[in-house]
């Protein structure tokens, strides 16, 4: 009655507690029990045996570089460049493609309940095709590219700043690539600054597509009260990852992502409390303007004009005035129709550091010369 099926451990080397604990709760519907480990295997990917034994350690690896994230069971069989291993599943997803690797074993825990090996990824020498509910085969032959993170931060306190950058690749799949870049990212910035306080921070991140000449930028301001890793979750650079490998229209490669975030120990932030009109009507044709109101962290008001333009067409028209900060306006484009106007959509979202005025009209509806279509 105390038998359960077995799971794979899954050794996470270069991670913080929050960052284990991400990893827990995005695997929690598999066979996987992530686990705090030591060492990020082989720098160059060229150290240890160059083929697998029977008998011997594999290594499925889901990031590598300064942090390692890696499942290790045993090689079962051999047959010519295919190999069975585990005698079990990792992920039980079927077709799945992950680099595979030797490793060295540095300890075994016994157990008649759940065993494990503790173990560090080495040489890349193939990779997973297939992970079944009896077994995982991997084949020598094919590579599986991953997807390169760049992550460059400095931390800010009064005059004296850190700099530091972590660079990692994380598996190339487009139902796991956006989580664990997210993972990572954390991880990296809750280094600098693990403290549970209030942070903010300057983030410029992009985004290289495979075949197109010009990444997808952003430029976020951030602020957290749970610490600096609480930002992470505003970053559109890892945001847009899902949305762009889950696109219904055509796949995609990642070529790379980049991060540059600048960190600080402050609560220079503001809600916006109050918008004033000069008047209360709106001259359409010509430019506008709004007072903002701001309601700083230290309960202070910042007043700061902002132009807009209205449109002649608006004349006459009841309109809804909404003023954001750019990176959380509504995208200004139509929805969608391949993947050509996705990616030129999130190319027009707005940086941080401006202020979006949006005019709505009281009821959606579409014209065409100047005559309302019905429905």
């Amino acid at each position: 009655d105390g038998l359960v099926a077995v799971s794979v451990p899954l050794a996470m080397s270069g991670f913080a507690a929050p960052a284990l604990a991400e990893a827990e709760a995005m695997f929690a519907d598999y066979p996987l029990s992530p686990m705090r480990a030591g060492g990020t295997g082989s720098a160059t990917g060229e150290d240890g045996p160059a083929a697998f034994v029977e008998g011997g350690a594999i290594a499925v690896q889901l990031v590598r570089g300064d942090m390692s994230m890696a499942g290790t069971g045993t090689v079962t069989y051999l047959d010519g460049e295919r190999v069975l291993a585990f005698g079990h599943p990792m992920l039980q997803i079927g077709e799945f493609y992950a680099p595979v690797a030797t490793a060295e074993i540095h300890a075994v825990i016994p157990s008649a309940q759940n065993a494990f090996v503790v173990a560090s990824p080495l040489r890349e020498i193939g990779s997973l095709v297939q992970d079944r509910q009896s077994t995982i085969m991997a084949d020598t032959s094919l590579r599986s590219p991953m997807v390169p993170i760049d992550m460059f931060i400095e931390s800010v306190s009064g005059k004296a700043s850190e700099k530091g950058e972590f660079h990692v690749e994380v598996l190339n799949n487009k139902f796991f690539t956006g989580p664990l870049a997210g993972i990572a990212a954390g991880n990296a910035i809750t280094y600098y600054l693990p403290d549970r306080d209030d942070a903010t921070a300057y983030v410029e991140s992009a985004v290289w597509i495979r075949g197109r000449k010009d990444p997808i930028s952003f430029v976020d301001y951030l602020s957290s009260s749970e610490g600096a890793g609480g930002i992470i979750g505003g970053v559109r650079g890892l945001r847009v990852i899902v949305p762009l490998m889950l696109n219904p229209y055509e796949p995609l490669e990642i070529d790379r992502v980049e991060l540059r975030v600048k960190l600080g120990w402050d609560t220079n932030f503001g809600d916006i409390s109050e918008l004033r009109l000069d008047e209360p009507e709106l001259a359409p044709g010509k430019r506008n303007y709004v007072d903002v109101v701001m309601k700083t962290y230290d309960g202070k008001d910042l007043v700061e004009r902002v132009p807009f333009d209205v449109p002649k067409r608006l004349a006459g028209a009841i309109v809804l005035l909404e003023v954001t900060a750019g990176d959380a306006a509504r995208l200004d484009a139509a929805p969608a129709t391949d993947l050509d106007s996705l990616i030129a959509g999130f190319r027009k979202l707005l940086p941080g550091n401006v202020f979006a005025v949006t005019l709505n009209t009281a009821d959606e509806g579409v014209a065409l010369d100047g005559i309302a279509v019905a429905d």
